[in-house]
């Protein structure tokens, strides 16, 4: 590969927020575990989407993350056995089971919120106020292209 071709690659928009999007989970993932909480970012984004509704099935939560079936399952799974959500048989369907929230996650989300907060802080660091507001605004113009494509 061409050494121009390589860092036209690298400056390209998808391996810059892909590599933006796994540092912030790494620091995130960090600060959780300094604060001593055994979750990973992959697992704040479950507890995120299930903290802003009532209880899920596991294909909706896919859906709303954007996640591969397997991915989700393990952060589930990884949540459940931690306490922090617990599985439920769904009322109109008893082959399909719902994911919730339970107590301890309610307790927990706020430090957890603070937590996230500081990383974007930190993330966002220098980075004029009307250039990030115009960037959030691309990037979700970037994420409904690919949205509509991905169907």
């Amino acid at each position: 590969m061409k050494v121009m071709q390589k860092i036209e690659q690298q400056q390209s928009l998808g391996h810059l927020t892909g590599l933006a999007s796994r540092l912030f989970n790494r620091l995130l993932t960090q600060r959780f575990k300094q604060a001593g909480i055994d979750m990973t970012a992959e697992q704040w984004g479950v507890i995120v989407v299930l903290s802003g509704s009532e209880a899920l099935t596991q294909s909706q939560i896919c859906e709303l993350l954007y996640l591969e079936k397997s991915s989700v399952s393990r952060s589930v799974d990884g949540l459940e056995r931690r306490g922090w959500i617990v599985r439920k048989r769904a009322p109109h369907d008893s082959r399909s089971k719902l994911v919730e929230l339970t107590e301890q996650s309610h307790e927990a989300v706020e430090k957890c919120t603070q937590i996230a907060r500081s990383v974007l802080d930190d993330a966002q660091k220098g980075v004029d106020s009307e250039v990030l507001v115009d960037s959030k605004r691309q990037l979700s113009q970037v994420i409904s292209n690919l949205r509509t494509l991905n169907h």
